[in-house]
């Protein structure tokens, strides 16, 4: 939120992504947005949790490396993470500095990738957990990207969103640069058919997504339709008012 006060033409949600299980096992990412900085006890909550499991993986990750014959501390590691949650990208930059791998690319295909000697899976909390920390937050809960999964349908989509949206999840996001125009399709479909709100993003990470431009996408023509965010601003309004009154 600092930082969107230097552009007071551009409106600024305060938000947060975290990934949570379904049923099956899965994890997905969800999003809050809107986030009431004032009230996020059970959000900040679930996030020091997540910090913790973070620090975990990273530790179980150095240990394989050094019995790879990688000598890496988790003091180099650190140096890649400016906000101190860790996750593989960090690893892989160190990696580089380290002079152990010549791009982030090559770590992941040699060590870090899935299914490679130091993948290391990731601990998360249920998907359930997550919505009712942003609930808590007075922020609107949206599935980012749902069509990026290998295994993912139409029909499967339509199952995790049933199951989600038991729990309260309040929007999908439909426009995505790695969504086919069919798949954007389908996930319009499916939030019509269940009153779910839509919403669009680039998914940006700064450097740690080599290629993705903010608000552009891969370099190609992409465009989040205005007409999305006022039925969001409405809902966050509303949710902030029951829970005021």
């Amino acid at each position: 939120m600092n930082a969107g006060k230097k552009f007071p033409s551009i409106s600024f949600l305060p938000g947060v992504e975290l990934a949570g299980s379904v049923s099956s096992g899965e994890h997905y990412h969800l999003l809050g947005l809107g986030v009431d900085l004032g009230s996020c006890t059970a959000l900040r909550a679930l996030m020091v949790r997540l910090v913790h499991y973070r620090r975990q993986r990273g530790e179980q990750m150095l240990a394989k490396l050094r019995e790879l014959g990688v000598d890496l501390s988790m003091e180099q590691v650190r140096a890649c993470c400016p906000n101190n949650v860790l996750g593989r990208p960090h690893f892989a930059e160190a990696m580089v500095r380290a002079g152990v791998c010549r791009t982030t690319r090559a770590a992941f295909e040699r060590y870090l990738g899935r299914g490679k000697p130091a993948h290391v899976g990731r601990k998360v909390p249920s998907a359930a957990e997550c919505l009712h920390a942003i609930h808590a937050a007075g922020a609107v809960s949206i599935w980012a990207h749902p069509m990026t999964s290998n295994s993912m349908t139409g029909r499967k989509c339509l199952r995790i969103v049933e199951e989600l949206q038991a729990d309260g999840l309040d929007g999908i996001e439909a426009y995505y640069p790695e969504h086919s125009k069919a798949q954007t399709d389908t996930v319009k479909k499916i939030a019509h058919e269940r009153g779910l709100l839509l919403s669009g993003g680039t998914d940006f990470h700064g450097k740690l997504i080599a290629g993705l431009q903010l608000g552009i996408g891969k370099g190609h023509p992409f465009q989040v339709p205005d007409s999305l965010l006022q039925p969001i601003l409405d809902r966050i309004a509303s949710r902030r008012s029951r829970r005021s009154a």
